[in-house]
């Protein structure tokens, strides 16, 4: 390692930060749904980790968004242009094969969040769309008290028989 150049760190730093920026990116919208995350992950990632040949001789490369913000102080949009093709190009193919492996990797018939809410319900004897069913099982859903799993396992243990109905 004493054989690292001044060159050598400042890529190992600046390595390290858009790692640390990839992942901050990744806790910040995993909870927003994996199209979502995988792309804005996917931006910052062509943004942060895309190289460009500052020097082609010498093959010194330099981060593509610092050769874009001062190639375009220095010259304006005709110096920056092949910088822009290269991180477009970069971006759209990782979105491409981004969804690829998004819909070679999703589950078999996955549901929409409503729909798996209704079969929640319906495998747990729940039944809050049905107003004229006003049984026990619907009581208990409209309780503001929130358990635990262990709790509400004992809960519908206890109280899994039906209530009597009165017949006319």
């Amino acid at each position: 390692m004493e054989n690292m150049t001044e060159y050598q760190y400042a890529w190992m730093l600046y390595l390290i930060g858009a790692v640390g920026c990839s992942l901050a990116t990744w806790l910040l919208f995993r909870r927003a749904g994996r199209a979502w995350v995988h792309f804005f992950v996917i931006t910052v990632m062509v943004i942060l980790f895309t190289p460009y040949a500052i020097d082609a001789e010498t093959m010194t490369m330099a981060p593509a968004v610092y050769t874009l913000v001062f190639g375009y102080m220095d010259g304006g949009f005709v110096l920056i242009k092949p910088v822009l093709k290269l991180m477009l190009g970069f971006w759209i193919g990782s979105l491409v094969l981004s969804l690829i492996y998004q819909l070679l990797t999703r589950a078999k018939g996955q549901t929409s969040p409503q729909v798996h809410r209704k079969n929640k319900a319906v495998k747990e004897h729940h039944y809050p769309d049905d107003q004229d069913d006003y049984s026990l099982n619907s009581r208990r859903t409209a309780s503001t008290r929130s358990l635990n799993r262990e709790e509400r396992i004992a809960r519908d243990e206890l109280l899994h028989e039906e209530p009597i109905r009165a017949i006319r």
